[in-house]
């Protein structure tokens, strides 16, 4: 069983990274291991488990920022941010759907959304991620231990802050290959005064994305986009199922509209006769309608039922031919759009492992030819070993990451082979790619 190594301070931090170094010793990175099952195996026999690496440092409601410590809970702090009425607009994501076909399932005791670091380290991000932007441009800056162990920080308290390299957007998404970030900062926004969901009913998913597309290109702000089978509809939000025209069709399109009570009706109903043509649209108002979009946020339909889960990111206009090709692959696929096109969650049945390394081949050719990338997430521990979890990079990109990895973590004590299969080393992928 692999030795636990828990600091509970920076200093404690940085000394066991300097153990690692002396002894080459590699280690696993974890919180609260919620999304451990998220890429490859990690080799390594000892863990490095920042899950008591915690504390909310300083929030200032006022100016709009916060900062804690890596192993904060992320429950903790959205629970603090909402009582000021304030939130991060990137809307983290809980990931239980994970857990359905990885082999790990975390640390027992695992809380929702678990912890800030993580949410750092992987970059997910939610429906308003069209309007809003990533995780990774809400950081505001970070304190962290490298591979040399040596300390290193960038950015600080303020939006403005601009000094040296945006370190940032380099570490969110590297999933702790490059250094161990024990205090982040982030900016905070207002809690929207109200929220309104535009229901469309439409079965064609081409049709679809033309009507994401023009509800975007429109003045009415929209800041979220979905489309959604009818079938997974009672999961994520059982109060909408007594809509007729939603119970009578096979997908709706879902978008969602914030601010001013007065605004956000006048542009609710905007949308609905934006896209009359389309179908008769309703409109679903107050807790409905936050719930059916953190439902959308975490991917709830396909929680819990196994089954290999990709996720595709393409430009949104092409998200309808995408589902076109994948149904191609396999009719049976569940499939849902968000982004206004732009993410395509697609689950397939398990199976055989080698059906699913050759569907693995059309998945990441459909996705490539729509100018976009596809990643596994989440599927065995076998099949992960068969099938780079993450997009191959080309070699070009490879040798840049190869020269990133080598200045942060030289000897490749952080989280080895996360990134890559153990068959396939010099697919190195240090960074997320854009577009997470």
């Amino acid at each position: 069983m692999a030795e636990t190594i828990t600091p509970t301070n920076p200093a404690q931090l940085r000394d066991a990274i300097l153990w690692a170094l002396g002894d080459k010793v590699a280690l696993e990175i974890i919180g609260h291991g919620s999304k451990r099952a998220y890429g490859h195996d990690v080799r390594a026999d000892h863990v490095l488990d920042l899950s008591k690496l915690t504390g909310i440092l300083f929030y200032q409601p006022e100016e709009l920022v916060i900062s804690a410590h890596a192993g904060t809970p992320l429950a903790e702090i959205t629970a603090l941010l909402a009582q000021k009425h304030q939130q991060f607009q990137f809307e983290p994501v809980d990931f239980p759907l994970l857990l359905g076909g990885g082999d790990k399932t975390g640390l027992a005791g695992d809380g929702p959304l678990g912890t800030l670091g993580g949410l750092a380290a992987t970059n997910i991000s939610g429906p308003r991620r069209l309007k809003s932007g990533a995780a990774r441009d809400h950081v505001l800056g970070f304190e962290a231990v490298s591979g040399r162990g040596e300390d290193f920080k960038s950015g600080g308290r303020v939006m403005k802050n601009v000094t040296g390299f945006d370190l940032s957007k380099l570490m969110a998404g590297s999933f702790g290959t490059l250094g161990v970030m024990h205090t982040l900062t982030l900016k905070a926004m207002p809690v929207p005064e109200k929220t309104r969901t535009v229901i469309v009913p439409c079965d064609d998913v081409v049709l679809a994305v033309q009507a994401m597309s023009a509800a975007m290109g429109s003045e009415n702000e929209v800041s979220g986009a979905a489309w959604v089978p009818t079938s997974m509809l009672a999961v994520i939000s059982p109060d909408t199922v007594s809509l007729d025209d939603a119970r009578t069709a096979t997908a709706i399109i879902v978008l969602r509209v914030e601010g001013p009570e007065q605004s956000v009706d006048w542009r609710a109903a905007a949308l609905c006769r934006l896209l009359a043509d389309i179908g008769t649209a309703s409109v679903v108002r107050a807790a409905p309608s936050l719930g059916m979009w953190q439902a959308i946020a975490d991917v709830k339909p396909m929680q819990g039922q196994g089954g290999v889960l990709w996720r595709l990111s393409v430009p949104p206009a092409s998200g309808g031919g995408v589902v076109g090709a994948l149904r191609h692959i396999d009719d049976s696929a569940d499939i849902m759009l968000d982004w206004a096109g732009g993410l395509v969650w697609a689950q397939f049945a398990g199976g055989d492992a080698s059906r699913h390394v050759e569907q693995a081949r059309k998945i990441r050719k459909i996705a490539v030819e729509a100018g976009g990338q596809a990643w596994l997430v989440r599927a065995s521990a076998q099949l992960r070993r068969e099938i780079p979890v993450f997009q191959p990079l080309s070699p070009q990109i490879n040798r840049i990451n190869r020269k990133i990895s080598e200045n942060f973590d030289p000897h490749g004590l952080l989280n080895p082979g996360r990134m890559a299969p153990e068959h396939e080393p010099d697919v190195l992928n240090a960074k997320q790619p854009v577009g997470v």
